[in-house]
């Protein structure tokens, strides 16, 4: 049955994993409620919840799940640009130097670059000598991605200047080039401006208060049979917050993050395909 296959595929989702402390004390927590006696208390738990919790709370985590899907979506048609402007850059330079082996092995073997490049750039960082293509080199660039951009602008121009191409094409082929930037710059901006340290700690203290106060509205009524339904709302109160925090920073190596390596594979073989060479240099 759809359900009951729904829920067996819960323990898959990346994030459940990281929930088992939360929910244990929260099964805990709401065992000593409700052996706790005291209906003033109760009693002001269920006025709270009910103001607070349809209203704080609600608008906050929407707040929160947006903010870091946008982000994620963002970075993903950044990628997805990446993809596209490879694959025209490659399609162009095939057309205008179709008798030109050497530039198109080169061309190839730095957009093949950039691309694993700018993945380890927004990432732990890296060395030219890193990247595939490039394992000889003896440069040192702070800036792998933009010097890999820097050797392409390099590379049309001496194609132009000898002749390879007249000035319309390399105004064709200079979109493609300039547009490898634009996108760093994009996934550059993505990865240094979090979200606001105040905004998260806020929502995770209203986070923190509604599930405090959550038991003590419930137990009057449900008594042990709390449990249940306080670790069913803390799953996805806890996972909205814990997928929210994977995905605002999308080019890390999580299984929520964006999948970078297979974008760099599919850009290495898109370009090699129309460029009539290997897969890997």
């Amino acid at each position: 049955m759809n359900w009951v296959h729904a829920i067996t595929r819960i323990a898959t989702v990346p994030v459940s994993r990281k929930m088992v402390a939360g929910l244990f004390i929260m099964a805990l927590y709401t065992i000593l409620v409700d052996k706790i006696d005291s209906s003033e208390i109760k009693t002001l738990a269920q006025a709270s919840i009910t103001v607070f919790g349809t209203t704080v709370l609600g608008v906050l985590l929407v707040f929160r799940t947006n903010t870091a899907n946008e982000r994620w979506w963002e970075g993903r048609k950044l990628w997805g640009q990446l993809v596209n402007d490879s694959r025209n850059l490659a399609v162009k330079v095939n057309a205008f130097m179709e008798n030109h082996h050497t530039y198109r092995q080169e061309v190839h073997r730095i957009l093949v670059a950039f691309a694993f490049a700018l993945k380890d750039q927004l990432r732990n960082g890296v060395q030219i000598s890193q990247i595939p293509g490039f394992e000889t080199s003896s440069a040192t660039p702070e800036h792998v991605p933009l010097y890999l951009s820097e050797l392409l602008c390099d590379l049309l121009k001496k194609a132009k200047n000898e002749g390879l191409i007249d000035g319309y094409e390399h105004l064709q082929l200079d979109v493609h080039s300039r547009a490898l930037m634009d996108i760093c710059g994009g996934c550059e901006r993505i990865r240094n401006s979090p979200i606001p340290l105040s905004y998260r700690a806020l929502i995770r203290q209203a986070l923190l208060f509604g599930l405090i106060a959550l038991p003590w509205e419930l137990t009057p009524d449900f008594h042990i049979w709390t449990i249940p339904v306080v670790l069913l709302a803390s799953y996805f109160f806890i996972g909205l917050e814990l997928i929210a925090e994977d995905i605002e920073e999308p080019f890390g190596i999580g299984d929520d993050n964006l999948p970078l390596e297979s974008y760099c594979k599919t850009i290495e073989h898109s370009v090699a395909q129309v460029l009539h060479l290997p897969a890997t240099m």
